[in-house]
């Protein structure tokens, strides 16, 4: 599979409707002699290496519990942190 990067295009919105796109929604681009299609890009499956381990689900969870409290650091403290 080829990597390529994104670009933002603008899908006018009656377009999107009758396609049944919805706004930020990413889509994939096929080629075929001059035609470009633009299609929903399928959903992604999940591999092993994008589930959390139980630990690492354990510090999600702590997390959010302490957003839900409103406690947050801000970038600068986290980032120092992760740097020790």
């Amino acid at each position: 599979m080829t990597k390529t990067l994104a670009t933002p295009i603008v899908v006018p919105e009656t377009i999107r409707r009758k396609a049944g796109l919805r706004r930020g929604e990413e889509v994939e681009f096929r080629v075929s002699g001059r035609a470009i299609m633009i299609l929903p890009r399928a959903n992604r499956s999940v591999s092993a290496d994008d589930t959390l381990t139980p630990e690492e689900a354990k510090v999600v969870r702590r997390g959010e519990a302490q957003l839900k409290r409103g406690y947050s650091k801000s970038w600068r403290d986290v980032k120092h942190a992760l740097e020790r």
